[in-house]
């Protein structure tokens, strides 16, 4: 008897807690669909609006993700479609203005409100496990740092998205604010670091639904990872997140689209790289032909207005500078990670040529200097 009565009592006190929940969402719920709609027109102005009137990060992120499921609708018509030009600008601006997308708006949009509103989020691609089996078709959702803990946010699947394209009829909150342990049953993002656990859970794993196993599992310290990952510019993200990913286990058909990606995006970084020193380097020569022009006019001009012979001696020696720092830039170039290196030979062959009449004049001043008496 006593035995049923505790029961009872915890059945009960299970019962009022989620009401309490409940109750507690529908309040802020209310406040946060009332968003007039001249102010949806941009993440900043949502984002406005949710600071003024939410005092929380929990409130706000709760305010942010009704909004977003509710108001934007899953766009069956561009499920398989993909826009490599579409940056994360057009991503959130474009589902604003037609009020709606696939995950990767979804997430785009959630993340930039949340940011704006002071709270760290973050991005996450991966696939999904649906119905017993593993879905290698990319989704993207979003983790919060919520009351110093992560925590994950879908809202795609609670708006609209229920595995085969189809519209929900009614917004769930299946899965808002949810622990990694449990998010990791239907979610396995390609980078193991934001599974946001100390045990990541393998891919093998993860495809037979074994997310709770202990077995094989080495520890990993994803708290001190995440801060170290902040700390990295983006071609040291790259880096590491390929060798991450590349260690999961998963197979090829998995991780290969997502690998290319993060390859690409190193290529590119690295190309951006050479073209900037390209530029400087032809800067620099430009800068030391210019200093070398002023150098014969001088000379030509009989050395007047007198100098002294180091000033004159200064006067190659800014030019040769100018010409070693080129050749610099360019060794750099030249020895560049990227698969497609700009070719220097033209701007070396240059630079050589006028560092041999630098050569001759610095021969002829010594010869002058000698025999100016």
């Amino acid at each position: 008897m006593k035995f049923l009565v505790f029961i009872f009592f915890f059945v009960c006190c299970i019962i009022k807690a989620n009401a309490q929940d409940i109750n507690e969402y529908q309040a802020i719920d209310r406040i946060a669909l009332y968003i007039p709609s001249s102010q949806t027109n941009t993440t900043t102005d949502i984002a406005a609006y949710i600071n003024d009137h939410f005092n929380t990060d929990s409130k706000k992120i709760r305010a942010i993700y009704i909004w977003i499921a509710s108001n934007i609708r899953y766009d069956k018509d561009s499920v398989y479609s993909t826009s490599f030009n579409e940056g994360r600008h057009d991503k959130i601006t474009n589902a604003l203005r037609k009020k709606k997308g696939v995950c990767e708006n979804y997430a785009a949009i959630f993340n930039d409100i949340c940011l704006k509103c002071g709270i760290k989020s973050f991005v996450i691609e991966g696939y999904t496990r649906q119905n017993g089996f593993v879905n290698k078709a990319g989704h993207v959702w979003c983790a919060a740092f919520i009351n110093n803990n992560w925590f994950l946010y879908d809202p795609t699947w609670d708006a609209a998205y229920i595995g085969d394209g189809s519209s929900a009829n009614h917004i769930r909150n299946d899965y808002f604010q949810i622990s990694p342990s449990d998010f990791i049953e239907t979610h396995m993002p390609y980078d193991p670091l934001f599974q946001f656990l100390n045990y990541p859970v393998p891919y093998k794993e993860f495809s037979n639904g074994n997310t709770f196993s202990t077995n094989h599992k080495i520890y990993f310290n994803y708290a001190d990872s995440i801060a170290a990952y902040e700390k990295q510019n983006s071609l040291e993200q790259y880096t590491a997140a390929v060798l991450r990913i590349e260690s999961t286990g998963a197979p090829a058909s998995f991780i290969n689209t997502k690998l290319q990606q993060l390859k690409m995006e190193k290529e590119i970084i690295y190309q951006d790289k050479d073209a900037d020193l390209y530029n400087a380097a032809v800067a620099d020569y430009k800068t030391a032909f210019a200093a070398f022009k002023v150098f014969l006019d001088y000379r030509n001009n009989q050395f007047l207005p007198a100098k002294s012979n180091d000033e004159i001696e200064a006067m190659l020696e800014n030019v040769e500078k100018k010409i070693a720092s080129a050749k610099l830039k360019l060794n750099q170039v030249d020895s560049s990670k990227a698969t497609l290196v700009l070719n220097t030979g033209d701007v070396a062959k240059i630079l050589d040529d006028l560092s041999i009449h630098v050569t001759e004049q610095r021969t002829f001043v010594r010869n002058y200097f000698s025999t100016a008496k």
